[in-house]
């Protein structure tokens, strides 16, 4: 025990550290003044005082360190770049807290391409906790207006034009979703004068635009015969297994010839022919022929064994998804593929967000925030840098307090290098369709059975009257 008689230390502004702590602690699990209350009670402490003063607090010592990290994250992706800060690529993902176009919070990141690490990020809000409850003498903390739908565009367009005055840099190639508005409104807006601003593409999201048209020309197409008098499923036909195989291949030409056009297309068009191929008529000139090659045909022949074809599918399937193949072979849609990356990065951010921010909890704007930025800094350096926002503070960080963030830093690297394994790969893509077949039988159940008791009910009722016309005729 101090001087003072407190248990607790106090920091630079004269608040108490344990109070400073245990904020901080709630907030990094998601969890607020109540879950703290509860805490407190359990453990047989005394209540806990109320957030409202540590927010401010908490929230400028994690501007600081998150601006920080940021700007760290910049300039690693400038000297990846090699010096140049007029060519930087951005990948841009908006979230938010309430699915649908009804979220009152929304938060905008842009990660870098190059580093995977976040390098801005822009919070937005439609909802005002002062405002919600009459308060006239308040400072209200909305900051954005409009459908909840806008919100990416909004955050994209202000990270775009503050780029040169906060990091001095050029974001002139922008990854985002094929469906979103918001690099049309960033081109429209101008905000690097003259210079253009280049779409590339996610190879995840073009992977699955595969996946989905395949889907789609096997449900067109149920029922009716091809020009073999087969259907287009069954066995050996195009079966969910057979598209989702379909659909990895492709993203792995994707992904395996980065900065090559020429080899992509061909490497595409390969795959197609492999599965066109016949022990009558191969067609594996496209495929590879290094030793370590996975075309099988092209293996056996340089060992000189023989092999028997036995996943080909048929000329009338292949003529089927041959459009398909080609309008995503297409090279004006490959060339914005070349850099080979994704938005995992985004959406693997976003997730975190949303661990520290329930989306069963509405919060306001200084809340989203702290969440946010906590997100950054343990994203981008690790969560042992929360010890220098306590630093900050004048709290002080303990052996143990140091000792635990470092641990779990080392597990997630140590679980992060076992997700990439392949084993565990192709487990979660086996696990993935496995659900995917699940939920489409579950569905088809669920219509069959809607249809049957319409046939039941529209039975019972002809019954009913067949009755009544026969009781009616015996009374006669």
């Amino acid at each position: 025990m101090n001087e003072s008689g407190y248990s607790s230390g106090l920091t630079k502004k004269r608040i108490y550290n344990t109070n400073v702590w245990l904020a901080y602690a709630m907030r990094c699990i998601g969890k607020g003044h109540k879950a703290a209350q509860t805490f407190c009670a359990v453990m047989d402490l005394p209540p806990p005082p109320r957030f409202d003063r540590y927010n401010k607090t908490l929230l400028e010592s994690l501007l600081e360190v998150g601006n920080k990290s940021m700007k760290n994250a910049v300039q690693e992706s400038v000297n990846i770049n090699g010096g140049d800060c007029n060519n930087i690529s951005v990948a841009l993902d908006a979230s938010w807290q309430k699915r649908g176009h009804t979220s009152l919070n929304g938060v905008v990141t842009a990660t870098s391409v190059d580093t995977g690490k976040v390098i801005d990020m822009e919070c937005l809000s439609k909802y005002c906790p002062g405002c919600n409850l009459g308060n006239n003498t308040h400072e209200c903390m909305k900051n954005f207006n409009g459908f909840s739908g806008g919100v990416e565009s909004e955050g994209a367009l202000k990270i775009f034009q503050r780029s040169e005055e906060k990091y001095g840099v050029k974001y002139t190639q922008y990854l985002g979703d094929g469906d979103s508005k918001a690099y049309k409104t960033v081109c429209e807006a101008k905000p690097y004068g003259e210079i253009k601003i280049e779409k590339i593409e996610c190879v995840g999201h073009v992977q699955k635009r595969l996946g989905t048209r395949l889907r789609k020309l096997k449900k067109d197409l149920k029922g009716k015969k091809l020009p073999d008098g087969k259907f287009i499923g069954g066995r050996g036909r195009l079966t969910d297994d057979e598209i989702d195989r379909l659909q990895y291949y492709y993203g792995l030409v994707i992904r395996r010839n980065p900065g090559n056009l020429e080899s992509m297309h061909k490497a595409l068009w390969a795959t197609f022919l492999h599965k066109a191929s016949t022990d009558k008529y191969p067609q594996h000139q496209f495929c590879p022929k290094e030793p370590d090659t996975w075309c099988k045909y092209n293996k056996a022949q340089s060992e000189g064994t023989e092999y028997k074809h036995q996943h080909s599918l048929s000329n009338d399937i292949l003529e089927a998804i041959k459009p398909i193949y080609r309008d995503l072979s297409d090279r004006r849609l490959l060339v914005k593929c070349l850099h080979g990356r994704t938005q995992n990065c985004n959406e693997s951010f976003n997730h975190c967000i949303w661990e520290r921010i329930p989306k069963t909890v509405l919060v306001g704007l200084l809340t989203l925030k702290i969440g946010v930025l906590d997100t950054v800094i343990c994203f981008n350096e690790g969560v042992v840098s929360r010890c220098e926002v306590l630093e900050l503070l004048g709290v002080p960080c303990d052996v143990n307090m140091e000792r635990g963030l470092v641990t779990i830093d080392r597990r997630r690297v140590s679980d992060g290098e076992k997700a990439v394994m392949d084993s565990t790969k192709e487990g979660r893509i086996r696990r993935r369709a496995q659900k995917r077949r699940r939920e489409d039988q579950d569905l088809e159940h669920k219509m069959n059975m809607g249809q049957e008791c319409i046939k039941c009910s529209s039975g019972q009722k002809k019954s009913k009257i067949y009755l009544e016309k026969i009781t009616m005729k015996n009374e006669n």
